[in-house]
């Protein structure tokens, strides 16, 4: 489980690097395009690496905040799909009273997991700081004066 966190983790830094030094590469091809007497081409070079860690930086958030809503959009569906199931089963008259305070108490567990899981959201949300911000434009300025 570690590795597979240590290795996606290596994977969205290298798509935030790539991007990147894709984005700064691709300005400066365009600035070298233009000819030696445009008054901009010597700005857009000179901007090539800022733009390459704002792109990364920028890929980085995106892969983040996408991973982070499709994990919501899953744990609410299952959630959806259980609560429902509960319910039904609450439903039947058929099911004991014993039963029925078992699945009463399954609904709460699961109400509860819903509301830890939001929590959790709300505390990693809420823990990030400029710190963290030049720590990650760091990382990404060390990547790609690696390569």
């Amino acid at each position: 489980m570690a590795n597979s966190s240590k290795s996606s983790r290596g994977t969205v830094t290298a798509g935030a690097s790539a991007a990147g030094v894709g984005g700064g590469t691709l300005l400066v091809l365009y600035a070298n395009s233009l000819p030696d007497s445009s008054h901009i081409k010597f700005w857009l070079v000179l901007a090539a690496p800022s733009v390459s860690v704002f792109l990364g930086v920028i890929w980085l958030w995106l892969r983040v905040e996408i991973a982070n809503y499709v994990q919501g959009l899953k744990v609410r569906s299952i959630a959806r799909a259980a609560k429902a199931t509960l319910q039904e089963a609450l439903a039947n008259p058929s099911t004991s009273e014993e039963h029925k305070s078992r699945i009463r108490s399954r609904l709460e567990e699961v109400e509860m997991l819903l509301s830890d899981h939001q929590m959790k959201r709300i505390r990693a949300i809420s823990t990030v700081t400029i710190h963290d911000l030049q720590a990650l434009d760091a990382a990404v300025k060390a990547e790609q004066s690696s390569q």
